[in-house]
């Protein structure tokens, strides 16, 4: 297989390409793409240029190898597709690990290995030409007997590892790590290390519950900026209907089934709402009527309602065909995050009061939306004839916590190693905490204009944060507005985690905090070089 251009990047989700799925998946031979990234940070590190999306397969990935050697054949799957996964019968999740580091080690005579090179992720796939690709099941060795086997994910830009990036080639652009829209690994990228269970994952920046646009337009670009974003980040109603259309099969799309092949073994995730309400405050035009007018179609107290109407239909929609685990996040506290630094709410001539004011706003709506999403969910599980299960985690009280520093198991005081970028804004109602600033104020695609590896590095450098000792700040809570940087994604991660442990669905040594910590930073000062 030689590395050829395509009009089709390698995705593992799917927009208006969805047709093409049968006709790759129905190939005898799988391999195994190996995604690497570089973990030199310096101003030579190769990770702009790998991070560059084309018109065809993406820069850094090799073929795994059964060897080191250059004559080493490319290694071979065995097994089958079922319902967007490949189940793998004979290699172990270790095997893969070790075989795509010898393929990361050794290169190959057009792309050259470097020694700061390490794992990112890898993925089932047919050819350099093969327009999808498939997270691996393996079912051998796998010592932690989790019931749950496999997840699929429905999200927005919290948990987008990279389809954006994928379908629009520059959003979000270097130094948004690999498509993600964080400073490296997300919480997606973390759990599915730490458990080793694989992720489908639907998760667009941008995307909303629903792809209406119920709110003022004012103007006719309002309009058509409303529609195509829309167009471009979708929503997760389509994602998952074209999931249940097009992804169900038992025998690699030779045929397609109306129902799950493994329901009690699939979780579906399902963390999505924050854009329905964050594309109010990016237009001066939307921000003041969606919030002053609550009972018009486009105000708040109609929006709420509606994004919790979407998520609990979608829920039944994966329900009618055969889905029996959820996980459903809620929303952090948007009036603590940057959204309030970053919004256009000028209601009043004084700045203090038009933050204070947005803050306390956002919060309630914030709870608004949590306090409904609760009960809805509660009253569809209820409602629910066959058995399964629908569970709701906090993730605000979490996140709260780790703003708060106090431990998400008791309560108690607990340092969590955040160096916190506080801004001049207190909190409605509090005395010492602030709205959090972000990090980075490069923009999501401004260093397409740079042209070397060392002038896009350099540019991230000159748009970051920075400790006394002029170090990057990479331990801040967010990176961008309203995105989390990936040390607070680790912890995320964790909470997830927890979560499904708890309820019994994954087998996982969760550890204490202090353990969790040391490898929460221990990710982030190895840049990446640790892949578990």
């Amino acid at each position: 297989m030689t590395r050829m251009s395509s009009v089709f990047a390698k995705v593992s989700c799917v927009l208006a390409s969805s047709l093409f799925i049968s006709s790759y998946a129905q190939s005898k031979d799988y391999f195994i793409s190996c995604y690497y990234s570089d973990s030199d940070v310096s101003l030579s590190s190769k990770n702009p240029e790998l991070m560059v999306q084309k018109y065809g397969p993406s820069l850094n990935y090799y073929w795994a190898k059964d060897s080191k050697s250059n004559y080493s054949k490319y290694t071979k799957l065995s097994g089958k597709i079922v319902d967007g996964f490949f189940v793998e019968e004979s290699l172990t999740y270790n095997d893969v690990v070790e075989k795509c580091n010898f393929a990361i080690e050794s290169g190959s005579i057009l792309w050259p290995a470097k020694e700061s090179y390490t794992l990112l992720d890898f993925k089932a796939s047919v050819s350099d030409l093969a327009g999808f690709e498939y997270p691996i099941q393996f079912e051998k060795g796998n010592e932690n007997q989790s019931k749950i086997k496999q997840i699929v994910l429905f999200g927005d830009s919290l948990s987008d590892t990279g389809n954006l990036k994928r379908w629009t080639k520059v959003m979000p652009y270097f130094p948004f790590w690999f498509g993600r829209f964080s400073d490296g690994l997300i919480w997606v990228d973390y759990l599915s290390r730490r458990s080793e269970i694989p992720i489908l994952n639907f998760s667009y920046g941008g995307a909303k519950t629903d792809g209406k646009n119920e709110y003022y337009a004012s103007t006719i670009p309002d309009v058509l900026k409303g529609m195509a974003r829309n167009l471009v980040t979708g929503n997760s109603k389509d994602y998952i209907n074209t999931y249940l259309s097009k992804y169900l099969t038992t025998d690699s799309y030779n045929t397609t089934n109306k129902t799950l092949a493994k329901p009690d073994e699939t979780l579906f995730i399902i963390w999505i709402g924050a854009n329905d309400y964050i594309e109010k405050f990016e237009n001066k035009n939307l921000t003041k009527p969606f919030l002053d007018d609550p009972e018009h179609p486009g105000g708040i107290n109609h929006a709420y309602k509606v994004t919790i109407k979407n998520i609990i239909e979608q829920i039944k929609l994966i329900y009618e065909k055969g889905g029996k685990h959820f996980l459903v996040l809620n929303l952090p506290d948007l009036g603590k995050s940057p959204i309030v630094l970053t919004s256009e709410y000028k209601k009043y001539s004084d700045d203090n009061k038009n933050k204070a004011e947005l803050s306390q706003r956002l919060s309630e709506l914030t709870k608004r939306h949590n306090d409904l999403l609760q009960a809805s969910i509660a009253e569809l599980q209820k409602s629910l004839t066959q058995k399964a299960d629908v569970t709701l985690l906090d993730i605000n009280e979490d996140f709260s916590d780790l703003l708060n520093d106090k431990s998400i198991l008791d309560k108690s005081d607990f340092d969590y190693g955040f160096k916190k970028m506080n801004s001049k804004y207190l909190i409605p109602g509090s005395n010492s905490n602030y709205v959090q600033d972000f990090c980075y104020v490069g923009g999501y695609f401004n260093a397409i204009f740079t042209k070397t590896n060392e002038e896009a590095n350099q540019f991230m450098l000159n748009n970051s944060c920075t400790l006394a000792d002029d170090s990057l700040n990479q331990f801040s809570l967010f990176y961008n507005s309203p995105h989390p940087t990936s040390y607070a994604h680790c912890w995320l991660s964790y909470s997830i985690e927890k979560a499904l442990h708890n309820k019994g669905l994954i087998s996982s040594n969760l550890g204490s905090l202090s353990s969790l910590k040391s490898y929460c930073q221990g990710q982030i000062n190895s840049n990446g070089k640790n892949f578990r």
